[in-house]
């Protein structure tokens, strides 16, 4: 499946935005914080996002300009784990941005919240063609680990540089 590198998995949806929505979403999105997002409140999320794609034009690689007739919302993730469980996870932690969010495109249930929102993000589901991911073998636990083991150990390093190699061993030993 084109989805999944490992035991990552590869999400994006993409719905038209509603006439007149754009400028509130965009608003909306913009205002979010870069630390605390709540895409944060997703544990297993490698990476997400959400883009405002507003037209087609040949300056950007295209062959030939597609005029849009509207604006789409589009999010992708990659994460931890199989797809539904994601995605529940998503409508829960998410509920209370959901209805900025995609409750300002066609289609979207009142409220945008739990298993309806589940059901319109897979209706607007699109497979990802090509799909590596950067850790297809370790989960975002995993990889926050090893970060925070790779800074102790820069820590050390720094610290050892005036220590007898006695005195690194006994610190190696007891730090690792």
């Amino acid at each position: 499946m084109s989805n999944v590198a490992g035991q990552a998995t590869a999400f994006m949806a993409i719905a038209p935005i509603l006439g007149g929505e754009e400028a509130a979403l965009r608003g909306y999105l913009d205002a979010l914080p870069q630390r605390g997002s709540p895409l944060e409140r997703l544990a297993g999320t490698h990476f997400a996002r959400w883009l405002i794609l507003t037209d087609w034009v040949k300056d950007l690689g295209q062959g030939s300009e597609d005029h849009l007739d509207s604006s789409y919302l589009i999010f992708t993730s990659n994460f931890d784990g199989p797809l539904d469980r994601y995605l529940d996870e998503l409508c829960e932690k998410l509920a209370p941005d959901a209805p900025q969010i995609w409750g300002r495109c066609v289609g979207c249930p009142p409220g945008a919240a739990g298993a309806e929102l589940k059901a319109y993000l897979l209706h607007n589901k699109i497979d990802t063609g090509f799909f590596v991911a950067a850790y297809p073998h370790a989960t975002v636990a995993q990889v926050k680990a090893a970060l925070a083991a790779r800074e102790r150990l820069i820590a050390f390093a720094v610290a050892a540089q005036e220590m007898s190699p006695a005195d690194i061993q006994r610190g190696f030993e007891a730090e690792f």
